[in-house]
This record gives C-alpha cells, sequence and structure tokens, in this order.
C-alpha cells in the first residue's frame, strides 16, 4: 500500500463511513452545472452519498492549507472541480481529506498533480487512466418519461468561434416555426438585445419568445427533458450537449465558423455522427430525431469511478 493509500484508509478509521463528497466551486453556474452533473450520477448509483459544495479558496488561502492542511469536521470521500480558479484549493483539500480528486476539464496545472481528469473531447485529450474522455462537458440532463409536442429553440450570441449574424438566425427560427409544433425561445446572457426585439417582432404561430433574465431558476432543466426538439446555436456547444443529455431531437442552426476551433470541431463531429441535424438538411425536409443511443455521459463516467473503488 502506498503512502497515499495509508493516508486515505487512516482517514476513514478516524472518521468513520466516508459518504460525502466535495464539490470545489469558482462560483460560475456553468462550472458548478458540470461538478453537479457527476455527484448527480454518482447519487444515482449511491442513494445514500451526501454531496457538499466548497468554495474555492484564494491561492494564498490554498497554499497556506496546502502547507498546515486543518483537520476537517467532516471527511470526504471524493474531490471534484471545474474551473482553473479551483485547481490550488482541490490539490490543498486532498492535502486535508486524503481522498482522490477529479477535475472536469484540461487543467492549467500539470495533470499529474490530479488523481484524474475528465476532459472533453473537443479540448484534444488522449485517454489514460489518469486521463478519460468525454463526449463533451458533464451535465446535469436526464430525459423526462414523457414528453410534450413542443420544441424550444435556444440562442447564444457573439463568440471567437463563429461570425454572428443576428438575421442569418431570424431567417432561420422564421423558417423553423412553420407550424409544426409550437416553440419556447429563450435567449442568453451573450444574446444582443438586438436580436431580441428581432425575435420578438416576428409573428409566426406558436413562437413564444422569452427573456433569459425573466425567466425563473430551474427553467431549462424542467423544460428542455421534456421537450421533443430542440434548435441551438452552433455558439452554445454546452447547451448542445445538454438537449442531447436530455434526449431531445436536436438541430443545430448555420452560422460560419470564423476560425477551425475546438468548438467548431465539436460540433462538426456531432453532424459527421449524425447526433445533430444541420439547418441546411431540416431546409432540404429532414426532421431532427432522438439519438439512438442515450447520451449519459456523467452516468458513464460515475460507473468507471465506482468501478476503480473510489467510494
Amino acid at each position: 500500500m502506498d503512502t497515499r493509500e495509508s493516508a486515505r484508509e487512516s482517514a476513514r478509521e478516524s472518521a468513520g463511513s466516508q459518504s460525502a463528497i466535495g464539490i470545489v466551486s469558482d462560483g460560475k453556474p456553468g462550472h458548478l452545472n458540470q461538478s453537479l452533473g457527476l455527484a448527480d450520477a454518482l447519487q444515482r448509483l449511491c442513494p445514500g452519498l451526501a454531496v457538499q459544495e466548497i468554495a474555492a479558496m484564494s491561492p494564498g488561502q490554498a497554499v497556506a492549507e496546502f502547507i498546515a492542511p486543518g483537520k476537517p469536521a467532516q471527511a470526504l470521500g471524493l474531490l471534484i472541480a471545474a474551473g482553473h480558479a479551483t485547481h490550488l484549493s482541490l490539490l490543498a483539500l486532498r492535502r486535508a481529506h486524503a481522498c482522490p480528486v477529479i477535475v472536469l476539464m484540461r487543467p492549467s496545472l500539470p495533470g499529474a498533480f490530479f488523481d484524474l481528469r475528465i476532459e472533453p473531447r473537443h479540448d484534444g485529450g488522449v485517454e489514460t487512466p489518469r486521463c478519460w474522455i468525454s463526449e463533451g462537458p458533464l451535465n446535469r440532463m436526464q430525459p423526462a418519461n414523457i414528453r410534450s409536442e413542443e420544441g424550444l429553440i435556444l440562442v447564444g450570441g457573439p463568440s471567437p468561434h463563429f461570425h454572428w449574424d443576428d438575421r442569418t438566425i431570424v431567417d432561420q427560427v422564421t423558417a423553423l416555426c412553420d407550424g409544426r409544433r409550437s416553440w419556447q425561445l429563450s435567449g442568453s446572457r451573450r444574446t444582443p438585445e438586438s436580436l431580441m426585439n428581432a425575435l420578438r417582432d416576428l409573428t409566426r404561430p406558436g413562437l413564444t419568445v422569452h427573456e433569459a433574465s425573466a425567466l425563473p431558476p430551474g427553467w431549462l432543466a424542467e423544460n428542455l427533458p421534456r421537450a421533443a426538439e430542440c434548435w441551438v446555436s452552433p455558439d452554445s456547444a454546452s447547451m448542445v450537449y445538454e438537449a442531447l443529455t436530455a434526449g431531445c431531437a436536436v438541430g443545430v442552426f448555420k452560422l460560419s465558423p470564423s476560425k477551425n476551433s475546438r468548438v467548431v470541431k465539436a460540433i462538426d463531429g456531432l453532424l459527421a455522427q449524425e447526433k445533430l441535424t444541420a439547418f441546411e438538411a431540416f431546409a432540404s425536409g429532414t426532421v431532427p430525431t432522438p439519438p439512438n443511443t442515450p447520451f449519459a455521459e456523467a452516468d458513464r463516467m460515475a460507473k468507471r469511478i465506482l468501478d476503480r473503488g473510489w467510494l
């Protein structure tokens, strides 16, 4: 048994049963969503598992904690984090809890510092025993048992990956609202007000336009798993993966790529695998269909973690 494993065994004996995991959070919703996606999946496999959210420390605090770790009130069996600002805290807390740490991204620190990295395929990593490749960022979505006939339209905004064009999006939304089903459309924090104004001015049957800031918390998590179909602008890669995980039939609007970035490659890869329907295909008569196999990356990773014997 190596030194780290001996420390873990000692921590287990002093703390009793370790039935909790910690999420180190930098306060960014997208990063927290990834960590909670994995935590939720672990809880589905281990129903008694508790989850504790821990705020990331400042770099100075993290270094001090690493040098002289305090005794935690509750020992944790696993620590999870996403976001560069969590890395030092994650390593410091590992010293205190003597447990494995998982980072859900390609880290800015050397990968060997972490027990496991789970990196989205579009980050360009290679699968190894300490680096697992996921199809997109992990998320919390779960398909609903019963779906409505309604569709969702999720619109992002300018990004480094695509040439943004309000008129192109408006024209595609107009064509999509052809009476086939009713649609709820939401913008995001990046959506230009000029686009939202143009979308509100549309008089298409069955289209309801929402300001993202006016929607209640949890609106997307409640509505996306029940939607029959979802269309997403390609700049919103995380939304594409959430829609696939929710089990929707997913289409992607057309925007010209500004460069051959990892996000562009990820969208192109999903189109090539026929997991997404391109707007050009829809315009030619192809209607999106749900994925043939469940898109459940958080569950797949959670099972592999348990198979490793970490909880």
